[in-house]
Parts: structure tokens; C-alpha cells; sequence
């Protein structure tokens, strides 16, 4: 009889402990689950930051922060933010050739309770290697010149693409345009002639 309780008391011990070991090796692999889980998550994480890094090596442009440009004509705020040149621009043709642009980043903000007509989306673009170009490219820049009414704000890209090529070699630019204060079909107003250089390096 004593052999039976004993051997009844041995079961149950083993079977106490085969539970607690069952419920480590649960624990156990819950928190491996967890932590592989919590891995997952991260290389996820880091797997979503890689089309931006691919984004930022990817990026064609050069850009001139420095590169500014301001003025204030009677309440007519204009200007330019920073340029930038490329020689690996896509062609609006074709996308996969190459070729070469400047471009700036210009705004224009009307602080007055009157009009102004100005045309920086069609300014003369002069280069130090010797182009000079009448015109920039109506498809891929902004459209922010015409009549300006009141408290309005225009900005946008202006982009010229190069004959000759050569853009990472231009020193520096200069931008011609003109305008004047009131509406577009005020053909008596006073024209404002603009001629601005921007040095880049």
C-alpha cells in the first residue's frame, strides 16, 4: 500500500513539474515570438527608410542655397529662394535621356490692395559658359507670372534646359524680366526692368 501511495506521489510530482516546465517553455517561446516580432517591426522600419535614402541618392540636382535673390517694389514682394543645376535631366521627349538644366526657386507675394503684371516664368536665362536662353521650358517650370491681384502669393520652379550642355560647370547666372504695377491690360504703366545675378560659386 505504502508502494502505491509512493508511486502515485511520484506521478503527480512528475506531472507537476512536466506542467512547469511546459509553462517556462511557453513563456519561453512567447517571448522569442516577441522579440522576433519586435525585430520584424524594426527591419520593417528600416526597410520603409530606404526608398527615401534611395530617394536622396537618386537626386539629380545640385542645389545653391546661397544663391538668393530679393526685392520690394512698391508692396510687390519678389523672390528667389535657391538655384540649381543638373546635367542629367530627363527630356520631356523622352524620360530616360539626359540632359542639362538650371533652374530657381522663385515666389512672388502682392502686399497691396492693387494688381501687378510680372513674367519671371519667362525671363531670359544667361549663363557663365556663354548661353543664353530667350525662354524657359513652359512644360516642366511653374506657372506664376501674369497679373498678381491683391494679397495673392505665387511660387514655383522656373526651369531652362541648356544647348550646349555643361550646367555643373556655370559659375554663375543671370535672369532677365519686366513688369509693372496694375493690371495686365494697363498698357500706360511704367515697365520694371529686371536684371538679376546670382553668383553660385
Amino acid at each position: 500500500m505504502k508502494k502505491l501511495v509512493y508511486l502515485l506521489f511520484t506521478g503527480a510530482l512528475a506531472l507537476m513539474l512536466a506542467g512547469c516546465g511546459g509553462d517556462a517553455a511557453v513563456e519561453e517561446l512567447d517571448q522569442n515570438d516577441t522579440e522576433k516580432a519586435e525585430a520584424k517591426t524594426a527591419s520593417d522600419s528600416s526597410k520603409e527608410e530606404k526608398p527615401e535614402e534611395k530617394a536622396q541618392e537618386e537626386d539629380i540636382w545640385t542645389y545653391y542655397n546661397e544663391a538668393t535673390w530679393a526685392d520690394d517694389y512698391n508692396g510687390l514682394k519678389l523672390e528667389i529662394q535657391k538655384a540649381v543645376v543638373t546635367d542629367k535631366a530627363p527630356t520631356v521627349e523622352d524620360e530616360n535621356a539626359k540632359t542639362s538644366a538650371v533652374g530657381v526657386k522663385f515666389k512672388i507675394e502682392n502686399t497691396t490692395d492693387g494688381k501687378f503684371t510680372f513674367y519671371p516664368d519667362q525671363a531670359v536665362l544667361v549663363t557663365s559658359t556663354g548661353e543664353q536662353i530667350d525662354m524657359p521650358d513652359m512644360w516642366v517650370s511653374d506657372s506664376i507670372g501674369g497679373e498678381i491681384d491683391k494679397g495673392v502669393i505665387k511660387e514655383g520652379n522656373i526651369i531652362w534646359y541648356l544647348e550646349r550642355g555643361h550646367a555643373e560647370d556655370i559659375e554663375w547666372i543671370k535672369m532677365e524680366f519686366s513688369g509693372h504695377q496694375g493690371a495686365e491690360d494697363d498698357f500706360e504703366a511704367e515697365m520694371k526692368e529686371y536684371e538679376i545675378e546670382l553668383k553660385l560659386k
